[in-house]
C-alpha cells in the first residue's frame, strides 16, 4: 500500500512539474498574459486538487501498512484506514463542485466583459451618429 501511495504521488508530481515547465516555456515564448499560460496554470492547480484528495484518501491505509510491518496496529488505525479509503467519491465530488464553480465564475466574468465592450461600442457608435457634421453634406447635395 505504501508503494502504491508513493508511486501515485510521484507520478502526479512529475505530471505537475511537466505542466509547470510547459507553462513557463509557453510564457517565455508568448508573454505573461498568454491564454495558454493561464490554462497551464489552471490545469496544474486543478491537478493539485486531485493529488491532495488522493493523499487525504489514502494516508491512513499507508500508515496501516507501515504499522503492520512493525507490529499489530490498534483498532483505531484499522478504522481510520477503512473510513478514509472509502471517502473517494465524496472527495472527487467536492473537486467536481469546485471546478464547476470556477467555470461558472469564469463564464460570468467573460459575459460581463463582453457586455461592457458591447456597451462601449454602442456608446461610441451613438456618439459618431450624433456628432454634428462639418458642412460637407451641404456641399454634396448641391
Amino acid at each position: 500500500m505504501i508503494g502504491v501511495l508513493v508511486m501515485n504521488a510521484s507520478l502526479y508530481s512529475v505530471t505537475y512539474w511537466y505542466i509547470l515547465k510547459a507553462g513557463r516555456r509557453i510564457q517565455g515564448a508568448l508573454g505573461k498574459e498568454a491564454a495558454s499560460t493561464r490554462a497551464a496554470h489552471r490545469s496544474s492547480k486543478t491537478l493539485m486538487l486531485f493529488v491532495a484528495a488522493f493523499a487525504f484518501q489514502w494516508w491512513a491505509a499507508a500508515l496501516l501498512g507501515a504499522w503492520q510491518l512493525i507490529a499489530t496496529p490498534p483498532f483505531l488505525i484499522f478504522l481510520g484506514a477503512a473510513t478514509f479509503s472509502n471517502i473517494g467519491g465524496i472527495l472527487n465530488g467536492s473537486i467536481y463542485v469546485i471546478i464547476q464553480r470556477k467555470r461558472v465564475q469564469e463564464k460570468q466574468a467573460a459575459n460581463e466583459c463582453t457586455a461592457s465592450v458591447t456597451r462601449q461600442v454602442a456608446l461610441t457608435v451613438n456618439s459618431f451618429q450624433q456628432a454634428p457634421s462639418n458642412g460637407s453634406d451641404k456641399n454634396d447635395k448641391k
